[in-house]
């Protein structure tokens, strides 16, 4: 797959997924099992992707979070694909 561009993310634990969202944040609620983020295409919805067991895996280090698989995010009217790999969205 072609590399289309490069979103540089950033992450933040948080209890509850707060109402307003910033573009480019990944907030992750370990409490419920879930992230949720705004479009990386800019489109200003939701993405909200479950964490654990038969959903996707999130590995943290010093660069920023690396989730797996990839995300598509069917909400965005481009449905925008793309991969995050240590704080760094490869869209696709």
């Amino acid at each position: 797959m072609k590399t289309l561009k490069k979103i540089k993310v950033n992450h933040c634990f948080v209890d509850t997924i707060p109402d307003a969202l910033e573009k480019d944040m990944i907030y992750i609620s370990k409490k419920y099992k879930t992230c949720v983020h705004l479009c990386l295409c800019g489109c200003g919805n939701q993405s909200v992707t479950p964490v654990g067991i038969n959903n996707w895996s999130i590995l943290e280090d010093k660069k920023g979070i690396t989730f797996n698989p990839s995300i598509l995010n069917n909400n965005c009217p481009n449905k925008y694909h793309y991969i995050i790999t240590k704080g760094v969205a490869n869209v696709v």
